[in-house]
């Protein structure tokens, strides 16, 4: 007898609605009581698998749409364990104590706070960690300030807003390569289209930080902490401005756009060069390192935890999400459902490019402080919800990529009960005080809308400029 073959259902709108509330709904429930990501995002996996039973997807339309996800996230992959790669060759080569040693030397009270700024932001482009900027740099500037007369949770503030700065536009950052992976967008057209909301922001910060900072300019400072560190750095590493230069490259790499695997590639090359001269690291103790993290006991308490990161192995969790979201993404594309929640949802909802892009902020801040700082959940629910929206009203991803990196990855260090602040909390022993001084991550969304508004940096299909309507 033969077998009758079940046919695809086409979801309805309120059957899209309910199968996309039900996903977030689970996501948000288990992030909340602690799960573990990985398994959260399969769980996510699994409910959308059942959701393309219900509808009688066929396995082969939904595992060649798996295929084509995965692969389009293979570079985005090779990226993220490059940029381990370096974080551990910059450690042991010194390039990363030498950024932290010349930082320390230029502070003054009258401009440690806009310096805690601009220093770690220099310090997450340049390594593309905002955790590694506030373990290193900033932890260094929060220690000056706590000597100070300067409100400390002011000084914190300027850190957290440094930091992630470079999270958000280092092509080192597990964000600016997830956002651009998702969208499809490639890397250095998906930080060129950033500088039109990032740039403004961040001087606006900066002259808010520097105001601020002239307000409290008259105490001293004990410098003692600054020299200890200061101290601790010469005397395990060869501190000399030569050691900067690795950092410099990737700076040099963004600017001439060179392809970013072959761009890391080569900085990773070179970078180990610079170690084995500059420090005398054999090539075997570099490999390790870049495997997994740099190592090393300084016999200074306060100095050690700056140091030992990187490598290959600190990154295998954010490839093993990565990899997993990518399949639960692929699981959804096949259903329909995002297809359908667009076209009768969406596309009802919004009419113009300004609204689009403020529902999309709005969107992620909700997905965001519903997963506790789930950056990595917010920004590929947003592209798969919004990507056909944004192509339906002929609007580049590129705006949809920024858009999702000027809320999603930003708003991560203000969500009170989120994994980063609770590692800033961690590492300076304070409470939530310093979220109100985030100006920069508060003035950025202000940007998005204003460039939805006029048209500034708003770009069509065809990458051709949009002019206001």
């Amino acid at each position: 007898m033969e077998k009758k073959q079940r046919i695809k259902k086409t979801p309805s709108a309120a059957f899209a609605v309910v199968s996309f509330l039900v996903i977030i709904a689970a996501l948000v429930i288990l992030i909340n009581l602690g799960a573990d990501t990985t398994m959260t995002v399969f769980v996510g996996a699994i409910i959308s698998a059942i959701i393309a039973a219900i509808l009688n997807v066929p396995w082969s339309e939904t595992e060649a749409t798996l295929k084509k996800v995965v692969a389009d996230c293979i570079p985005t992959f090779l990226i993220v364990i490059l940029v381990g790669m370096l974080v551990g060759i910059w450690m042991a080569g010194g390039t990363v104590p030498a950024l932290m040693y010349y930082g320390l030397k230029l502070i003054s009270p009258k401009i440690l706070v806009p310096l805690a700024f601009v220093l770690c932001a220099l310090t997450s482009e340049f390594t593309g960690t905002s955790f590694g900027s506030i373990a290193t740099m900033g932890l260094a500037m929060v220690g000056v300030a706590s000597t100070t007369n300067i409100p400390v949770a002011l000084v914190i503030g300027a850190v957290v807003c440094g930091a992630w700065f470079g999270d958000k536009m280092s092509p080192l950052s597990d964000t600016t390569n997830l956002a651009s992976g998702v969208t499809r967008v490639p890397l250095y057209d998906h930080i060129s289209s950033m500088t039109y909301t990032t740039i403004p922001a961040a001087i606006v910060a900066l002259i808010a930080f520097t105001i601020a900072g002239l307000k409290y300019s008259g105490g001293d400072m004990d410098a003692s902490k600054a020299q200890l560190i200061m101290d601790t750095l010469t005397a395990n590493f060869n501190i000399n401005i030569l050691m900067i230069i690795p950092a410099i490259l990737v700076l040099l790499v963004s600017a001439f756009r060179i392809p970013s695997l072959l761009g890391l590639s080569l900085t990773v090359i070179i970078s180990m060069v610079f170690a084995m001269v500059g420090q005398g690291v054999n090539i075997v103790d570099l490999m390790g390192y870049a495997a997994n993290g740099f190592s090393i006991d300084t016999g200074v308490s306060l100095v050690d935890p700056m140091l030992n990161r990187g490598g290959i192995s600190s990154m295998t969790g954010l490839l093993v999400t990565f990899m997993m979201a990518s399949v639960m993404g692929g699981i959804i594309t096949s259903t329909g459902i995002l297809e359908v929640l667009a076209k009768d949802v969406l596309i009802k909802v919004i009419k113009n490019k300004t609204v689009l892009v403020t529902v999309t902020l709005i969107y992620s801040y909700i997905v965001n402080f519903l997963t506790a700082g789930g950056q990595t959940v917010a920004i590929i629910v947003g592209s798969q919800t919004f990507e056909d929206t944004y192509t339906e009203m002929n609007i580049s991803k590129k705006v949809l990529s920024r858009t999702l990196e000027d809320s999603a990855t930003l708003s991560a260090p203000i969500v009170p009960w989120g994994v980063a602040p609770l590692f800033i909390m961690s590492v300076y022993g304070c409470g939530t005080e310093f979220i109100p001084y985030c100006w920069f991550i508060f003035i950025v969304p202000v940007f998005s809308i204003i460039c939805a508004a006029t048209g500034w940096g708003i770009w069509d299909g065809e990458e051709k400029p949009v002019r206001a309507k």
